[in-house]
């Protein structure tokens, strides 16, 4: 995916590193900004609940925290994604408000989509109905394949 993003013009400035586990707090409070009131329209918004379920989950290696910068680095985001025999799933994408709608997010699935073609396989993923970003999915090739009445699952391919 690496090689994939350093030909894409709008990743220039940007680059991604592995989590550690010393970034769960920074992650949290992304998470809770990219997230929150899609979370709060479906479902409410519960933070001790919120906070518990993602350092349960929290698994530094399957995160990739996404670095913008040129003097100073800035972390701006995460990617998540947990390959499988025939598909890649896209468990997360989350940039900062500031750094949304730029090209940045596009780019990073491009990527994930090459990645995905050249190891013959297909990309999933799942957003809330509520979520505007279902929009960017459908123009970027991914289709509905279930809806849960909270959820979409959406595949390419």
């Amino acid at each position: 995916m690496t090689e994939a993003l350093a030909d894409a013009r709008a990743f220039r400035g940007w680059t991604l590193r592995g989590a550690q586990r010393h970034d769960e707090d920074f992650l949290f409070a992304l998470h809770r900004d990219a997230m929150r009131a899609y979370v709060d329209a479906t479902w409410g918004w519960d933070e001790e609940w919120q906070r518990a379920h993602f350092a349960a989950n929290y698994a530094p290696e399957r995160q990739a925290v996404i670095v913008h910068g040129g003097m100073v680095l800035c972390d701006v985001g995460r990617i998540s994604l947990t390959r499988h025999w025939r598909k890649i799933f896209l468990r997360d994408i989350e940039l900062m408000g500031p750094e949304r709608n730029h090209g940045v997010g596009t780019a990073i699935i491009n990527a994930v989509l090459t990645l995905a073609r050249n190891s013959d396989r297909y990309v999933e993923l799942r957003v809330l109905r509520c979520n505007p970003a279902q929009r960017l999915y459908a123009r970027l090739g991914f289709r509905v394949i279930d809806d849960d009445g909270a959820r979409l699952r959406m595949r390419t391919r």
